[in-house]
């Protein structure tokens, strides 16, 4: 088995197609491409292909991860140059690398994400960033399986930074601890016009790191 992990954007209108229907467009182009994609066994063999978080419909996301499995081995880059040839527009792979034997996929790597949003005219976007620093507890009303239920948010926020009325926040991602940016949003009693994922990150000797670092 050959593992490569591609890095790619998702922005323009095809940000408005969900996780399943850009999973087929990136199966479609597999295949268009050529490439010795490796298959599940079974009655219904599938590519072997994962996302490392699904990103919300409407979303842009600049450093989006998926790993694919070959049958047999192949540059990097030369996957990436064949996906981008039958990729439509808006969905481009801008790096790549071949994983690791004993790598984990990048949805068990991820810890924390980082997003762009920007404010619909909130003029102490700033105060109210620097306020919620400063909490020791933010509880907000998040949805969960069994109901709606309150939910201490405050240590899924690990930064935030506001420059011309746009909010950089870190927030935690993956696993049992993941926190929307809308609901972030809520804890700030503000409003955003537009979301976007800049990156994915994992955890490496305690600090955040991109996916596509070894």
């Amino acid at each position: 088995m050959h593992r490569i992990l591609l890095i790619f954007s998702k922005t323009g209108n095809i940000r408005f197609i969900g996780h399943l229907d850009l999973l087929k467009t990136f199966q479609r182009a597999i295949k268009r491409a050529n490439l010795p994609a490796a298959y599940s066994e079974g009655f219904n063999p599938h590519q072997k292909l994962g996302f490392a978080l699904p990103l919300a419909l409407g979303m842009e996301g600049r450093n989006e991860a998926a790993e694919l499995d070959l049958a047999e081995p192949m540059a990097a880059v030369d996957v990436a140059a064949k996906l981008n040839a039958a990729l439509p527009k808006g969905l481009l792979i801008h790096n790549a690398r071949v994983m690791g034997a004993d790598e984990k996929s990048p949805a068990a790597l991820v810890t924390a994400a980082c997003y762009e949003m920007t404010a619909a005219g909130a003029a102490d976007l700033n105060q109210k960033a620097n306020g919620l620093l400063a909490r020791e507890s933010a509880i907000v009303q998040k949805k969960t399986k069994s109901g709606v239920k309150d939910a201490d948010i405050r240590s899924d926020i690990f930064s935030l930074r506001v420059s011309d009325g746009v909010l950089t926040a870190v927030l935690s991602a993956g696993g049992q601890r993941g926190l929307k940016p809308e609901l972030l949003a809520g804890a700030l009693n503000a409003a955003f016009s537009r979301y976007a994922r800049i990156d994915i990150y994992k955890t490496i000797d305690g600090a955040f790191q991109p996916l596509i670092s070894v």
